[in-house]
């Protein structure tokens, strides 16, 4: 069931020791996925999806690429 306001997020992250990896967040709300774009090393852009489809099909296609998700 989706939640009020809130919609399907995954966090790029660019590192530079580690490279670039995504991190797969679910559901948030705007103001929680901002706070994940703070970071103290590197930093980070947050992939906004408005269906659970349109994230697990980014998902498949970051995998098929040969991405790392965590």
């Amino acid at each position: 069931m989706k939640k009020a306001n809130q919609s399907y997020w995954i966090k790029e992250r660019h590192n530079s020791q580690l490279g670039v990896y995504y991190v797969a967040c679910v559901q948030l709300s705007k103001t929680a996925a901002k706070k994940k774009e703070k970071t103290l090393y590197g930093y980070n852009y947050m992939l906004e999806f408005a269906t659970e489809t349109e994230y697990e099909a980014k998902l498949a296609e970051l995998r098929k690429d040969g991405q790392s998700i965590q």
